[in-house]
């Protein structure tokens, strides 16, 4: 919508010069275009008799347009804020259903929104049967851990799933259907969608297994594989065998930012640069987890809901050794041969 100054209205009545939509409705929605770009007095005045059957005067239906532009404009300039109580709050209004795909920020225990997977976790009779991206699966009882073992899960959309050993159990028993997607895959069908784009080629995967079919995607309680993979299209480019992978584009996106203001502008820092701007710009509805808020606007990506987060459940990292690694296997090995 174009900002109009003050004056506009005083500057139409000595130029003589606008434009006039000549379908308009009883609401007065003229639509006036610079003055520099041409005279049209005569189609200002027969829209704005058009608009007043008892003769009002052209200059007043412009001026009631001005003034009605000029306070919608203002009221954009202050939108409401965008933050959250708790996460229970945000989850509810995020309007997430049972079915729906979300996708997760972060890389294993680094930049993902705690608060936010354990709070969906933990919801008894939420959503279930959720399709999840994310590069990775987590580890048990933490994080996306929390959401297999609380049974919310039927498809994964992952890239590496090694250091869940929950996860492979619900794998291999049938209880979890599992797609494997190279990571940087991954990242750019999630870009994709944030930028409309329908679909993206890439060279990763031509001519393998991964682009011709056959991976088992679920296994039977048996044993046996119940749902194999289904062939990806193909295209040559320039001589080159290229992947056709569609966007995913999730109904709700659950990212961690370091800082955030009210109108959902992020900034990521650190770990939460892990794939969280790609997940918050390709969902429907995006719900972050933030370390703190500022009052100023910030520049960043944009949300639709927001969720401010005092503090974050973090899983301790491990310490770093004091001692040279040689040092203590020298040890290790003097107390063996003792």
């Amino acid at each position: 919508m174009m900002s109009l100054p003050r004056s506009y209205s005083n500057l139409l009545r000595r130029s003589g010069r606008g434009c006039a939509k000549s379908t308009i409705s009883s609401a007065v929605v003229l639509n006036v275009i610079p003055p520099s770009v041409r005279p049209l007095r005569q189609l200002a005045l027969s829209s704005a008799s058009n608009l007043a059957p008892w003769g009002s005067p052209a200059p007043c239906a412009i001026d009631t347009y001005l003034t009605t532009r000029r306070l919608i404009h203002r009221h954009q300039e202050t939108p409401t804020s965008k933050l959250c109580p708790d996460a229970k709050t945000a989850l509810a209004l995020s309007g997430l259903k049972t079915g729906d795909t979300v996708a997760v920020g972060g890389f294993g225990n680094g930049g993902i929104p705690e608060t936010l997977l354990n709070s969906l976790s933990s919801h008894i009779g939420g959503p279930s049967n959720l399709t999840v991206v994310s590069l990775t699966a987590g580890v048990d009882s933490f994080g996306l851990g929390r959401l297999f073992e609380a049974g919310k899960v039927k498809r994964m959309i992952s890239s590496y799933v090694g250091e869940n050993k929950n996860f492979e159990r619900m794998f291999f028993s049938g209880q979890l259907e599992v797609e494997l997607v190279p990571q940087g895959t991954i990242a750019a069908r999630l870009r994709a969608a944030g930028n409309g784009m329908p679909a993206i080629f890439t060279p990763a995967g031509a001519g393998t297994l991964y682009a011709n079919g056959g991976i088992p995607l679920k296994y039977a309680p048996d044993g046996s594989v119940a749902v194999f993979s289904e062939p990806r299209p193909t295209q040559i480019f320039d001589g080159k065998e290229y992947v056709m992978e569609y966007a995913l584009r999730p109904e709700v996106s659950l990212v961690k930012a370091w800082k955030a203001d009210t109108r959902g502008n992020l900034i990521f820092r650190g770990t939460s640069q892990n794939a969280n701007p790609d997940c918050a710009v390709a969902g429907k509805v995006v719900l972050v987890s933030v370390v703190s808020t500022a009052c100023q606007q910030l520049p960043g990506a944009s949300s639709q809901l927001q969720l401010n987060v005092v503090s974050d459940e973090r899983r301790p990292k491990l310490k770093r050794l004091s001692k040279p690694v040689s040092w203590i296997l020298m040890k290790f090995t003097s107390l063996v041969c003792m």
